[in-house]
């Protein structure tokens, strides 16, 4: 009997060893650890455990049943899949996605390896490996909307050429126009009747000639070149893009611009492409008999200058609002809108070191303000960035 019982104490010692090295390792694995009885409660709950679901290890192991971290009586088909054979052995899932349950009621989307522990036969327990997988997925949706970006990138770029050679197009038949026009006006001694539709169809082909000119440099495809622009310029050659359009027909357009107003630093381009997208979002917004204001002027900050952009049509929801900039947020029917537009808005007036921001009030329209900073020389020279 003397030689025996330090055999024991021996034996119980590395079992208390065993089971902290046990219990070190659940509680330090990086996945979420819960074991349950039969009946549901908990005995195993670990720190990640605790970061995922929201409940402290004492509330898990004293008032907590597995039944309540599962939606709609999941756990019973969670159940259903250990005891068959198909996820992974009979007694085993795998890699099962599952929604469960936080202390605050936030479904949780987790990758769930699962197991049955028997006595024999005997089912006793279960204890589950809990992946959140809300990061993950956070990054696949990240992931996939750059793709999306980057083929309406593409898509675009495709476009742009494609316009810019039907402009390419277009020019060699319209100098012809242009040239036989003048032509039959300076040889021929025509009635006052055919001379005056000749001056109209010269002046619709200088008309095209010129949306022409407008529509290859809109599509010019160059690194982006800042340099001071009279911003007045580039809002009236968006315009002269757009007003003609179908859509324009029944929208007064109201045009408040500041008289030689400070130069800004920009690419005109992408000035071209920002414009040009509000002004289409507010007329689609209109539909008919509204108004469009465009307003320049100088802000109160010394070295900025405003444009201001407002429409009369239905406004913007407040629950919308706060989310216009954000990439593929869209309230467009589906196959209507990419969500990409106020995005692009957005990134380009960052890319020029300024700010937007949206007023609106439902039913009141919508106003965009953008806020861009002064050029330090103008294109002539003068340093104070001043037109002359």
């Amino acid at each position: 009997m003397d030689f025996y019982l330090p055999a024991v104490k021996g034996l119980e010692e590395k079992m208390k060893q065993s089971n902290a090295l046990l219990r070190n390792l659940i509680f330090s694995a990086v996945d979420g650890v819960i074991a349950a009885g039969k009946n549901g409660k908990i005995f195993i709950f670990n720190e990640m455990a605790s970061e995922v679901f929201g409940y402290t290890e004492d509330e898990a192991l004293n008032n907590l049943n597995i039944r309540d971290i599962y939606p709609d009586n999941l756990e019973y088909e969670v159940m259903k899949k250990l005891r068959d054979s198909e996820h992974g052995g009979r007694g085993k899932l795998r890699s099962y996605k599952v929604d469960v349950l936080s202390k605050n009621g936030e479904t949780i989307p987790i990758g769930l390896n699962a197991a049955i522990v028997y006595e024999g036969k005997k089912e006793v327990a279960t204890i589950g490996f809990f992946h959140d997988l809300r990061e993950e997925l956070r990054l696949k949706d990240k992931m996939e909307k750059i793709q999306l970006q980057l083929m309406q990138a593409e898509k675009l770029s495709s476009l742009g050429k494609l316009a810019a050679g039907v402009a390419h197009q277009l020019n060699n038949p319209l100098g012809g126009i242009t040239l036989f026009t003048k032509l039959l006006l300076e040889e021929y001694d025509l009635e006052e009747g055919a001379r005056e539709d000749l001056h109209r169809i010269l002046k619709d082909a200088e008309r095209c000639r010129d949306t022409v000119k407008e529509l290859l440099e809109f599509t010019r495809q160059t690194r982006h070149l800042m340099q001071p622009h009279d911003i007045n310029l580039t809002i009236s050659r968006t315009l002269f893009l757009l007003e003609n359009q179908t859509l324009f027909n029944d929208i007064e357009i109201e045009k408040n611009m500041m008289p030689s107003p400070p130069f800004v630093m920009a690419d005109t381009q992408q000035l071209n492409h920002l414009f040009m997208n509000i002004i289409l979002n507010a007329v689609e917004a209109m539909g008919k008999n509204g108004k469009l204001t465009l307003k320049t002027s100088k802000s109160p900050k010394e070295d900025k200058l405003n444009i201001e952009i407002s429409d009369t049509g239905p406004g913007i929801p407040e629950d919308v609002l706060p989310h216009i900039f954000e990439p593929f947020f869209t309230t467009k029917e589906e196959g209507k809108g990419t969500g990409l537009g106020l995005s692009m808005v957005y990134s380009i007036v960052e890319n020029h070191g300024g700010k937007i921001m949206a007023k609106s009030k439902p039913g009141e329209g919508a106003t965009f303000i953008i806020e861009l900073p002064l050029a330090t020389q103008s294109k002539e020279g003068d340093q104070s960035g001043k037109q002359t």
